[in-house]
């Protein structure tokens, strides 16, 4: 496990040497601590990470709107949205997989609508972080 770790962070120093822009996974993010930080999340109780996570999934809530478009043609499904918090920390959505078009571009329209916040960083130097939401639309009934 020692060797697996050494090896590598060996690699991601490497790594952070030779290219200009690193991005981390959300897994690797919470472990070194580096997270993005959602407005008030500074301010809160809870720690970095959960803060991030229960903004996250009310912001999906409050902004979720089921397309007419969708409704009428009886449309249902699980999109998975990747995206990353930048260097500058706003939202960048890198692709999108799942369920029909119509249900892809609402949950593209809800990721877009994350508010900026203070981007995660490796020490001193700020990197972007990426994520994978999966969002499912039922049917109303």
């Amino acid at each position: 496990m020692k060797k697996t770790l050494l090896i590598l962070t060996l690699l991601l120093s490497g790594i952070s040497f030779s290219q200009d822009a690193i991005i981390l996974s959300k897994e690797n993010a919470n472990e070194k601590g580096i997270t993005p930080l959602w407005p008030k999340c500074d301010k809160s109780r809870q720690g970095p990470v959960e803060c991030f996570d229960s903004k996250l999934r009310r912001h999906i809530l409050q902004n979720f709107e089921y397309p007419d478009a969708a409704m009428e043609d009886g449309l249902s499904g699980t999109v998975t949205v990747e995206f990353i918090i930048n260097k500058k920390g706003k939202v960048e959505v890198l692709e999108v997989t799942g369920a029909h078009r119509y249900l892809q571009r609402e949950a593209i329209r809800i990721i877009r609508a994350i508010p900026k916040m203070k981007p995660g960083k490796w020490g001193e130097k700020p990197i972007a972080v990426a994520y994978s939401v999966p969002i499912t639309f039922r049917k109303p009934q």
